[in-house]
């Protein structure tokens, strides 16, 4: 069965309106100032792709260790908007799409966090999470989204830039999708993410 068959199939009571999201930032956390310096979507609908992505300016220098993963300098991003002029075009970029993520908290903590301090109305959002899926019905040697890339054949350019991952990823839930297909698994059921400010 093609893979974009057992999509549709996994979602048969919902609509294939999904939105991959990756990000890149300085930091871990962000509660501790960590802030996004890239953000990539890639939205699959009706059998229809549509990409967003844009560098974003975190208002601070990048940490030279973070600089290292993802390859994004300060002289990269110091003419890039900031997270609160692309906040709007962010969030009507996923309108009511169920949003998949590998380590779905890490990005929707930094991406809701970001909306709610633009004063962009942050709501309930449905999500996958494909490291939950690798961990729960796979035995990969490791669920980091590179190294199941390698694992299942899928060749990545440019890991840890946004839409990169955000390419490697797509593939890498396709074959989870069909694969858990033949396991007759043909429905999962999106968690809800709730961002609580406080």
């Amino acid at each position: 069965m093609k893979y974009q068959s057992a999509v549709k199939l996994l979602f048969k009571k919902l609509p294939d309106n999904l939105v991959f999201l990756d990000i890149e930032t300085t930091g871990l956390d962000p509660e501790k100032g960590a802030n996004i310096v890239e953000i990539a979507m890639l939205k699959v609908c009706g059998g229809i792709e549509e990409r967003y992505e844009s560098l974003v300016n975190p208002g601070l220098p990048i940490p030279s260790e973070c600089s290292k993963i993802h390859a994004i300098y300060d002289d990269m991003i110091k003419n890039s908007p900031s997270f609160d002029e692309i906040a709007g075009n962010v969030f009507s970029f996923i309108g009511h799409s169920v949003v998949v993520c590998h380590n779905a908290p890490f990005d929707l903590l930094f991406v809701y966090r970001e909306l709610y301090l633009a004063g962009v109305p942050v709501k309930n959002i449905r999500y996958i999470d494909t490291l939950k899926l690798a961990r729960q019905y796979f035995s990969f040697d490791s669920n980091k989204l590179g190294n199941i890339a390698d694992a299942i054949g899928i060749e990545a350019e440019l890991r840890h830039r946004a839409m990169a991952d955000v390419l490697t990823m797509f593939s890498v839930a396709k074959y989870i999708f069909a694969n858990m297909y033949r396991k007759d698994i043909n429905m999962i059921e999106p968690s809800v993410y709730k961002y609580n400010p406080d």
